[in-house]
């Protein structure tokens, strides 16, 4: 599909079934209950902890919905997926520790290459100089930093710049590998299938790079657009939030997740 032609799918589609969508955003406000009581005074121990609990059970749930929308969309189902609470809930348990896994493994890399460059060993010696220098009762910055020695600072910046550098580097790609994972986990409720990097790296390649950089830039900028006109609203005192978090933020993710599963319709 052409990015105008998955945009303006991804913009109609919270709205072609108004009884699931309002089911949708039903379940958005009782995720939402445990922030938004607290801000209109509503403070009781027993009552946060239940709500929190029951923040967490809906958050699955919305989250395994939105494995099923992306599904909905590599097979260009222009219906909202029915409503399958238990099975959800699992997709959602599922989809997270997916996530957790792709965070995870860059993370690791990145904590080796600060290790192998001595940034954590150059931090070390930094910090113990301005713990010396306060023991002292230095505390003008400039001459606690004058104290450190070149190498160590010289070392710390290099091993910073390196660190940064990779980190962004791995984000950006374990990012496309992620999202890539997301849908062939949605497409067959197998972690394992969000663990296959040849067929992940295949589908990215089916899909187009290019195509996936500039339709997933367009969709956050779309998004964030949402996002910002949601503030206002959110602005109205009383309603505002509730209008806010009943209509704009189920839109954005459905419209989201549904971009996102058009996009790798290709594959």
């Amino acid at each position: 599909m052409k990015l105008r032609e998955i945009i303006m799918d991804a913009i109609k589609y919270p709205i072609s079934d108004t009884r699931k969508f309002l089911i949708f955003c039903a379940l958005i406000i009782i995720m939402s209950l445990s922030t938004i009581l607290p801000s209109y005074g509503v403070k009781d121990s027993t009552l946060s902890l239940i709500l929190t609990l029951v923040t967490l059970i809906v958050a699955f749930v919305v989250l395994g919905y939105s494995m099923d929308v992306i599904k909905s969309g590599t097979e260009r189902d222009d219906t909202l997926p029915d409503f399958d609470y238990v099975k959800q809930f699992v997709l959602g348990v599922k989809a997270l520790i997916l996530n957790i896994i792709y965070f995870i493994i860059p993370l690791v890399i990145v904590i080796i290459i600060a290790s192998a460059t001595k940034l954590f060993s150059s931090l070390t010696e930094i910090v113990n100089v301005g713990i010396n220098s306060l023991a002292n009762e230095t505390t003008n910055m400039t001459t606690i930093i004058a104290a450190v020695p070149k190498s160590t600072m010289n070392t710390f910046t290099n091993a910073l710049s390196i660190t940064l550098i990779a980190g962004i580097i791995l984000f950006i790609i374990f990012s496309f590998l992620s999202f890539t994972a997301q849908v062939r986990f949605a497409k067959t409720g197998s972690g394992t299938e969000g663990l296959r990097f040849r067929e992940i790296l295949r589908d990215i390649s089916k899909v187009g790079l290019i195509k996936m950089i500039v339709t997933l830039i367009v969709i956050y900028i779309i998004a964030f657009a949402l996002v910002f006109v949601i503030g206002l609203i959110g602005l109205i005192p009383y309603i505002g939030v509730f209008i806010g978090i009943f209509v704009g933020i189920p839109f954005i993710i459905l419209f989201l997740y549904r971009a996102i599963g058009l996009l790798y319709a290709d594959a």
